[in-house]
């Protein structure tokens, strides 16, 4: 199962979901990131399944939060 092979994963790793995801609730993006030793989520509100879609300046937000947290020194 994949969610048993993520705590292989070393890297920071970032999850980004969206909130009102109706294919797969927030509480599977939370035991996901559960097993990662450097996991990370962002949820982000009034968003669904695609949040790279539907919630694209978000989305980036995200990314850019992320990144700037693992660049600093």
């Amino acid at each position: 199962m994949l969610l048993d092979r993520l705590p292989y994963l070393k890297m920071p790793t970032l999850v980004v979901w969206g909130a009102r995801d109706r294919v797969f609730p927030p509480s599977q993006a939370q035991d996901a990131v559960s097993r990662l030793p450097k996991g990370s989520l962002a949820l982000i509100p009034d968003c669904g399944h695609m949040p790279h879609v539907e919630c694209p300046v978000r989305f980036v937000a995200a990314l850019d939060e992320f990144f700037a947290e693992w660049s600093s020194p």
